[in-house]
């Protein structure tokens, strides 16, 4: 399936009811219509209160070099600026956390640059906290003469490594 180039653009939108608080939308060049981060996340449960969890992710952010972005604590999310990388990211190659397809030389994510946002969730869930977090990317090939971007979907490894950054912090 061949994919129309839209401009790079990155558009969150966050509601001020409750009820829309989940309606964070970007636009990422792969895709031509936004994308609704909150079908795409991730969630875990913790013991601690929202508000411990919500700084826990505050940090966890720039513990594995994800730049914070828009925010919005009275409904709980907390996201990351539209940012690039390319080859690596916390720690590791980009295809241990993306899936960008396959070319000739492995896997697209390790040759190809990143645009990339992180969006957690923060939500009360009994007791403790529900922490969701929704992953997406963009890829483009800035080597050859064609430069069609690439859907690039998570696998899972940047919601777990900040599942686990939370559990440090908050002690589970």
């Amino acid at each position: 399936m061949r994919r129309t180039p839209t401009p790079v653009a990155l558009a969150v939108v966050v509601f001020a009811n409750a009820a829309a608080a989940q309606n964070v939308r970007i636009q990422l060049q792969a895709w031509t219509e936004p994308v609704l981060l909150d079908t795409i996340q991730v969630e875990r449960t913790f013991r601690a209160a929202p508000a411990a969890i919500y700084d826990a992710v505050l940090h966890a952010y720039p513990a594995l070099d994800i730049p914070v972005g828009q925010t919005a604590n009275t409904q709980g999310i907390i996201g990351s600026e539209r940012f690039q990388r390319s080859r690596g990211f916390a720690g590791a190659l980009l295809s241990k956390s993306f899936d960008c397809g396959e070319g000739p030389t492995g896997p697209n994510a390790n040759s190809y640059q990143l645009d990339i946002v992180v969006v957690a969730y923060v939500k009360p869930e009994g007791d403790g906290t529900r922490l969701g977090v929704s992953t997406i990317a963009s890829g483009r090939d800035l080597t050859g003469p064609i430069r069609v971007p690439q859907a690039c979907l998570s696998t899972g490894r940047i919601e777990k490594l900040i599942f686990e950054e939370v559990t440090k912090r908050t002690g589970g």
